[in-house]
């Protein structure tokens, strides 16, 4: 019963997509064919609640316009379904749905079909060419990949008008973005073919007017947009965070993507090597032969203790295991923090405490560095 109900609701969904196919998605949503699917659910969201029968009870139109935007939702969301109706338009959509319906297609291109797909025949799809990339860097602090961040800018880029469709025109001389193919007789039976330019050239078969009534401020504008993306814990210095189809819009080619890479701000404590982190600590002489106990603030603030009760070596190096960096595949596992020990010498000891030291460690080596000295005390007050 309940496979059946399921069944019934696939049917009448498909079945209204049907109707709605010679519609364009895209403007129902009112957003860019490039638009990502952040920005068609956020535009469903908003149209839903304004057309929505609860918010206007009695009105038609407002409820036929409520279910042209969940149709144009459920195919443009679908990751699927969009591609086929980019790539072949209502026909594809609605050959995709039928056979879908009818129990068939298992996600095949329905245009497989009519040419034969595979390998060795059939129709090659046409694969349309990227923008070029763009590339910047993020400067993030040992903070920020320490415990993450999320982070929000304002880019500015050219899009392409809402409504470019709508100034094409069919030519089948055109052969891309900006290149037509022109035919020359030069004689009976002999005819020559040449690439030339044509900026009004917008891809294969069609050409868009400059000058049109649906792009009124032409086909393309400058358009500010807010991104954000996250900088995750643990992310190494010189990984790359790519956006897709962030780059400038072009006629008859996909934006291209825009990459952050990511840049770390220097410490004032702390040096990031891997998963590892780091530090000099600064202890005094008699720190260093006795015992010691320091405490001192982490890159999160938290508080790090490390003690020891035994003679610390000059840049003698403590490894403090778990106080290092997360690791990017688990944050909940951290590297080590690598502390080395400076050890501040006194400048100068006056005599009393130089008898002191001697008394201390002194050993029977004394009397013959005393008998030496008288021998070099004048070379001695030279250096």
């Amino acid at each position: 019963m309940k496979m059946r109900m399921t069944l019934i609701r696939t049917l009448v969904i498909t079945l209204a997509i049907l109707v709605e196919c010679s519609k364009d998605f895209y403007k129902i949503l009112g957003v860019r064919r490039k638009a990502s699917d952040r920005e068609i659910k956020s535009a469903y969201r908003k149209l839903s609640k304004q057309y929505h029968p609860d918010k206007n009870p009695g009105n038609k139109e407002a409820e036929n316009k409520f279910q042209e935007v969940a149709n144009a939702y459920e195919v443009l969301s679908n990751k699927e379904k969009r591609q086929i109706y980019d790539r072949h338009g209502e026909e594809g959509l609605k050959e995709h749905l039928k056979r879908s319906a009818a129990g068939g297609g298992g996600g095949m291109d329905p245009f497989d079909m009519f040419f034969g797909g595979g390998m060795f025949g059939g129709r090659q799809r046409e694969e349309q060419k990227r923008g070029p990339d763009l590339n910047l860097d993020v400067h993030v602090t040992l903070k920020d990949l320490y415990l993450g961040k999320v982070i929000s800018v304002a880019h500015k880029k050219q899009t392409l008008c809402l409504n470019y469709e709508d100034c094409r025109t069919d030519d089948q001389a055109c052969i891309g973005p900006g290149m037509k193919m022109v035919t020359r007789r030069l004689g009976p039976g002999f005819v020559q073919q040449m690439q030339s330019q044509d900026p009004g050239c917008g891809g294969k078969g069609y050409r868009l007017k400059r000058r049109c009534r649906a792009c009124p401020k032409g086909l393309t504008e400058s358009a500010e947009k807010i991104l954000t993306f996250e900088v995750e814990p643990g992310m190494a210095d010189g990984h790359v965070i790519s956006l897709e189809n962030e780059g400038d819009e072009f006629i008859g080619q996909l934006p291209g993507h825009l990459n952050f890479k990511v840049s770390t701000l220097p410490h004032p404590t702390f040096t990031r090597k891997g998963d590892d982190l780091y530090m000099d600590l600064h202890i005094s002489l008699p720190e260093s032969l006795v015992e010691f106990s320091k405490s001192f603030l982490h890159v999160d603030g938290h508080k790090v203790k490390i003690s020891r009760k035994e003679v610390t070596k000059p840049f003698q190096v403590i490894r403090i295991i778990g106080e290092g960096m997360p690791l990017a595949s688990n944050p909940n596992r951290k590297g080590d923090l690598h502390v080395k020990i400076i050890v501040n010498f006194p400048r100068k000891l006056t005599q009393e405490q130089k008898d002191t030291v001697l008394q201390i460690f002194g050993s029977g080596s004394s009397k013959k560095r005393s008998k030496k000295g008288k021998k070099s005390k004048k070379s001695r007050d030279d250096l």
